[in-house]
């Protein structure tokens, strides 16, 4: 059969070539899941055969189908991501056919555009974000600096907190990280004009208080809250993978949680997706007061009316009433999206700080 592939190949039109080309990557990518190791191969294959006499547009085609399909063969994935910028993006972004080292030496070689397409990867090593911060430029290492994935190596943490003092694109990204140490937290604080130095620190020090509780109190509320995962058609864990997979929106599944009074399944979702304990987030959804579960929402992007939904749910679950439920929605409504992606960051530091302090 492959044989027979290659031949017609070589031998077709460019049409014909073409929708051979479509043909092949439509079978590939609706059942890469389920061939065999032979199957795979001959689909590679015959795609690897036909890259050279592929146009641009068929390539950026090809592309940005093969990209999220970890069985595409590393000969494809990595010809493809040293096309032009149009082609390669997809590869660049998210393919994880390329190896580290492909990674590694892209950065080293390829232009603007294919630095700021890799610095947007999921994950990023050290070494990495090491080379796209010394031959990136401005949107190239701004990016880095929002990437959550990205690890920084002691030089890339320097630099852009050097960098931070008069990028504040850089210092805004770099204050919604939870990787880095409270000292930088607080260099980053001290290069901002004074009313906005003020304005975070009194964040900080109005939820000072709401972390240690959280530390010391998150095991005995957690204990004590009987929250319970009640039985809905929603299974949290296919959701979760949904929401990563952007297929789902967060906010909405709140909502059809919420409706069913199903806090325990909201705890692991938020939770999940905002790289905290389930416990801790337990704590603040039980709290009768709404700041932490806010932040973490706001933070989160969840929308005004899903968050309704779940304050409805949290005072029904602490039987609170309805007046309460009003003020905690309009506090959010005043919340921005910054300040909460900000005391979120905090958070996370302060409570990995007394984790350490604590061992």
């Amino acid at each position: 059969m492959i044989d027979d592939l290659l031949s017609l190949a070589k031998e077709s039109t460019p049409e014909k070539r073409h929708q051979l080309v479509e043909h092949v990557t439509d079978l590939f990518v609706t059942g890469a899941d389920s061939y065999q190791t032979e199957e795979i191969t001959l689909f590679n294959t015959v795609l690897e055969s036909m890259l050279p006499t592929m146009e641009p547009e068929q390539k950026k085609e090809v592309s940005e189908q093969l990209a999220p399909i970890d069985s595409t063969s590393h000969k494809v994935a990595s010809t493809l991501a040293r096309e032009e910028i149009d082609i390669a993006r997809p590869m660049l972004t998210s393919s994880n056919a390329l190896k580290s080292e492909d990674i590694l030496q892209l950065a080293k070689t390829m232009g603007q555009g294919h630095l700021l397409a890799i610095s947007k990867r999921e994950h990023l090593e050290a070494k990495v974000t090491d080379v796209l911060l010394e031959r990136g430029e401005s949107p190239v290492k701004r990016s880095v600096a929002a990437n959550s994935g990205a690890e920084f190596s002691d030089w890339g943490s320097r630099l852009l907190i050097k960098l931070a003092e008069r990028d504040d694109k850089i210092r805004d990204a770099l204050m919604e990280r939870s990787d880095i140490t409270e000292d930088e937290y607080e260099k980053l604080i001290s290069q901002m004009p004074a009313q906005q130095q003020a304005k975070v620190r009194q964040m900080r020090a109005d939820n000072e208080a709401l972390v240690r509780d959280l530390f010391h109190e998150a095991s005995k509320v957690v204990a004590s809250s009987k929250l319970e995962r009640k039985a809905t058609r929603i299974n949290a864990k296919a959701t979760l993978k949904e929401i990563r997979a952007g297929q789902r929106s967060l906010s909405k599944a709140i909502t059809k949680l919420s409706l069913s009074n199903n806090l325990f399944d909201i705890c692991f979702l938020l939770a999940e997706m905002a790289g905290l304990e389930q416990k801790y987030v337990t704590n603040v959804m039980v709290r009768y007061d709404a700041t932490g579960i806010a932040v973490l929402c706001r933070a989160m992007g969840v929308e005004n009316n899903d968050y309704a939904s779940l304050c409805r749910a949290r005072a029904m679950h602490n039987k609170q009433p309805q007046s309460t439920v009003e003020n905690w929605i309009d506090n959010y409504k005043s919340l921005s999206d910054k300040d909460a992606r900000r005391l979120l960051s905090f958070m996370k530091i302060r409570l990995s700080t007394l984790q350490s302090q604590a061992a």
